[in-house]
C-alpha cells in the first residue's frame, strides 16, 4: 500500500486507527508508516512531509515551527476546525498545486 491509498482508507475511516481525529495521532503514524517504508527500500522517496512543511510555512506566512503537524495543529486553531480535517484539506492543495 502507498501513502495514497493509506490517507484514504486513513481519512474515510480515522476512528479505525486512531482514539480521536487529531492531527498529532495523524503525524505518529504517518512517522511509522515512513520508516517502515524505508527499511524496506532505502531508495524510497515519496514522503511528502518535508515539501509540505515549507509550502505550509510559505502559504500561511508562519514561523518557523517543529513539524508539519504544528503548522497544521495553528492554522485549524486559527480557523476553529479540527485539525484532522484541516490536514486533509490542506494536503489535498498541496498534492494539486505539486503535481
Amino acid at each position: 500500500m502507498n501513502i495514497e491509498e493509506l490517507l484514504l482508507h486513513i481519512e474515510k475511516r480515522p476512528q479505525m486507527y486512531f482514539r480521536e481525529k487529531n492531527v498529532y495521532f495523524l503525524e505518529t503514524f504517518l512517522g511509522g508508516f515512513f520508516v517502515n517504508e524505508y527499511l524496506k527500500n532505502k531508495d524510497f522517496k515519496n514522503d511528502f512531509r518535508s515539501g509540505f512543511y515549507y509550502w505550509l510555512k510559505n502559504k500561511f506566512n508562519l514561523e518557523e515551527n517543529t513539524t508539519w503537524a504544528d503548522y497544521i495543529d495553528i492554522i485549524s486553531q486559527k480557523e476553529e476546525l479540527n485539525s484532522f480535517d484541516v490536514f486533509f484539506r490542506e494536503y489535498y492543495i498541496y498534492k494539486n498545486e505539486s503535481k
